[in-house]
């Protein structure tokens, strides 16, 4: 059985805890779902990677819904250490319209990742999601506009100064249900400075969650971020093709 576990992980994995967007009212009360990985490798390559996520919403279910997520990933490759990072994200929506096609949404964000010299980068952001779509043929839609403070301390401030500013926070999300079960989603963000476009972070997703068995899901995921202006010997573009489980609760 351990054996079949490590060959299924067998590729590089980061923890992950879905993408979908929430309605209100869509699940009352509390709900959220766990993740974890281990690959390991040994033999002409040593490497090993740990990865765990958690989220969890409370459903209020006629005024508001509200999340958090929490991530951490880890990896080491022949000894030496390859990846070190942390992410947490709090969030809470509003409905503003009876029918909750408009809502306001405030939230909290946290980071470090140690590869790409951040120390901690924290975010505050408040504003409105526009729900435009929302069909049992070709699913929901959503655009969502935010105004949003960034602090970023990195871990060498000489090289890399640390910075405050302000960003748009533009997204673009959708999900659609597959009898019944199987869910497929998209989630795009757009966070270009206010006082200069030409720096901006951006990351799409998309994600497809598969039923096993009971509450446990296989969750594949394709991801890519860019950054117009990371910090000193960092590239700007990352991608990742994911395999996970997830145990929904």
């Amino acid at each position: 059985m351990r054996a079949l576990f490590f060959l299924f992980f067998s590729t590089s994995l980061f923890a992950l805890v879905t993408i979908a967007p929430v309605d209100i009212g869509a699940k009352p009360g509390l709900s959220g779902n766990i993740s974890g990985s281990l690959s390991s490798k040994s033999g002409n390559t040593e490497n090993d990677e740990y990865s765990l996520g958690l989220r969890a919403q409370y459903d209020q279910g006629s005024d508001y819904v509200t999340w958090g997520a929490l991530t951490y990933d880890y990896g080491k490759s022949n000894g030496t250490k390859n990846e070190d990072k942390i992410y947490a994200h709090l969030r809470y929506i509003h409905a503003i319209d009876d029918a909750k096609i408009w809502t306001s949404e405030f939230f909290v964000q946290t980071e470090r990742d140690k590869f790409k010299d951040i120390n901690e980068r924290s975010l505050l952001g408040a504003g409105l999601r526009w729900r435009f779509l929302n069909s049992e043929e070709w699913g929901k839609a959503y655009a969502g506009f935010d105004a949003m403070l960034e602090q970023i301390d990195y871990a060498h401030p000489l090289i890399n100064p640390n910075e405050n500013n302000s960003r748009l926070n533009s997204y673009l999300a959708w999900t659609q249900t597959f009898t019944n079960t199987t869910k497929l989603s998209f989630l795009g963000y757009f966070q270009p400075k206010f006082n200069d476009t030409s720096d901006f972070v951006s990351l799409q997703t998309l994600e497809l969650i598969v039923p096993i068995y009971g509450k446990l899901n296989l969750t594949l995921t394709a991801k890519y971020g860019y950054d117009s202006a990371p910090a000193v010997n960092v590239k700007k573009a990352d991608s990742a093709y994911v395999t996970s489980l997830l145990w929904s609760f």
